[in-house]
């Protein structure tokens, strides 16, 4: 009689623990799909109007420094705003992208100029793919004297910089 009672008072245990570790668990599933939903929106705004930046020139600037991994897809070049159309993986810390050159052009005709995207991501660690255009004021890159300068974004992408004259 006595190990009846004892068994039930341990099935009893068992029932209220299960039950109450499945409404905790429960409780943390649906605080993480509302992070998983805020952050979501919070990536859906970034793509509504892109802010312009200005070039960096530095002539310290570590060119082979181009941060956290990310894609150019395209470039695009209206008057003296360079366009990059980018993606890369997060969407829970905010990220920032810079342009920099070293501003030493190489010698040829039309001179060229190195220039690096830098990307910090904020050991933004989430797997969202993010789709982002960044805009850049390069007037500072301009070649003193000449219409036009070949900006060489790492090793395969070339933009043609042409000063449209007044």
């Amino acid at each position: 009689m006595k190990k009846g009672i004892i068994m039930r008072k341990y099935f009893t245990i068992i029932i209220l623990l299960s039950v109450s570790l499945f409404f905790a668990c429960h409780k943390k599933e649906t605080s993480k799909t509302n992070t998983t939903a805020s952050s979501k929106s919070a990536t859906e705004n970034k793509n509504i109007a892109p802010v312009i930046k200005d070039a960096i020139v530095d002539p310290e600037t570590d060119l082979m420094n181009t941060g956290a991994a990310y894609n150019i897809d395209s470039t695009k070049i209206n008057g003296d705003i360079l366009s990059l159309f980018i993606n890369y993986s997060g969407g829970c810390n905010e990220h920032s992208f810079e342009l920099y050159s070293n501003g030493m052009y190489a010698k040829s005709l039309p001179p060229q100029l190195s220039i690096c995207l830098r990307h910090t991501n904020n050991d933004d660690a989430c797997r969202e793919l993010i789709s982002q255009e960044v805009k850049f004021n390069i007037t500072k890159l301009r070649y003193p004297g000449k219409n036009t300068v070949i900006l060489k974004l790492g090793d395969k992408q070339r933009i043609n910089y042409t000063i449209k004259p007044i």
